[in-house]
C-alpha cells in the first residue's frame, strides 16, 4: 500500500456551499421569487421537495436548497473549473439575499466530499493506517485488535474553521423499482469500500453580504483546500 496519497487520488462526490441567517421569515412569500429569478440560470429545475419552511430543487447543475435559516447548492459533477461552481453559487445566493433581504451571515461553509475505492474493506483500512499522518503512526491503540478506521482533524480561530476526516467504510447502494415495475426489473444493490475523504471549510465570525463575493471566495478556498490536504494526507508540499 502507498504510504502517501494526494486530493487527486480521490473521487469527488459532492461540493456544497452553505450560507447560514438568521431566520428569514420572508421565505413565506418569496420563494417562487427566488426560483423564479434562477430559473433562466439553471436548466429542467425539478421540486424535489417543499414544504413553508424548506424548499429543494433539482437541476442538471445540482440541488438547490433554501430553508429558513440556510440556503445551500450542492454538485457532484466532477468539475475542475472552480469558478463555473462558483458562478451557479452566486445567482442562487444573490436571488436569495435579495428576496429576503439578507444583510448578515452568521457562517459560511464549504464541504467537499471525495472517494477513493479499494477492494475491500481491509484494504481500505490498510490505506488509511499507512498514510503518514501528522503524529499520528499506524499503530494499534487503546487495546483494539484492528487499524483505525476513522481519523477526524479539527482547527478553528476566531475567524476561520477547518474540519478534515478520514474513514474506511463501507458504502451501500440500493435502488429500487417503482412498484408497478417491480415484477419486471430487478432491484438494484451494490457495495462500495473505500475511503472517505470528507472536508469542511467555514467562517466563524460574521460575514457582511457586501463583503461577500461568491465568485472570488469559492475559487480561493477551493484552492487552500487541496493544498492543506496534500500536506495532511503526506504530500509533504
Amino acid at each position: 500500500m502507498p504510504n502517501s496519497l494526494t486530493i487527486d487520488d480521490f473521487r469527488l462526490f459532492s461540493v456544497t456551499c452553505e450560507l447560514r441567517y438568521r431566520n428569514a421569515y420572508l421565505i413565506y412569500d418569496r420563494t417562487g421569487q427566488i426560483i423564479e429569478d434562477v430559473s433562466e440560470f439553471f436548466t429542467d429545475i425539478n421540486v424535489a421537495a417543499s414544504s413553508p419552511q424548506q424548499t429543494s430543487w433539482t437541476t442538471k447543475q445540482g440541488t438547490l436548497v433554501l430553508e429558513l435559516g440556510a440556503c445551500r447548492f450542492t454538485s457532484n459533477r466532477a468539475e475542475k473549473n472552480a469558478e463555473s461552481f462558483a458562478t451557479y453559487c452566486k445567482a442562487f445566493f444573490d436571488a436569495v439575499t435579495h428576496h429576503l433581504q439578507i444583510g448578515i451571515f452568521t457562517r459560511i461553509g464549504l464541504r467537499y466530499i471525495l472517494r477513493k475505492e479499494f477492494k475491500s474493506l481491509d484494504d481500505s483500512k490498510a490505506a488509511l493506517a499507512s498514510l503518514m499522518l501528522p503524529n499520528l503512526e499506524p499503530t494499534k491503540r487503546f487495546n483494539s485488535s484492528d487499524s483505525p478506521t476513522e481519523i477526524l482533524f479539527r482547527w478553528e480561530d476566531s475567524q476561520i474553521g477547518a474540519f478534515v476526516r478520514l474513514k474506511a467504510e463501507t458504502i451501500e447502494i440500493k435502488a429500487m423499482p417503482p412498484p408497478e415495475l417491480i415484477d419486471s426489473l430487478p432491484k438494484f444493490e451494490k457495495e462500495i469500500n473505500g475511503l472517505t475523504l470528507d472536508i469542511d471549510y467555514y467562517t466563524v465570525a460574521p460575514v457582511d453580504r457586501e463583503q461577500w463575493d461568491a465568485l472570488e471566495w469559492l475559487p480561493q478556498k477551493l484552492r487552500i483546500i487541496r493544498k492543506e490536504v496534500d500536506g495532511i494526507l503526506g504530500d509533504g508540499k
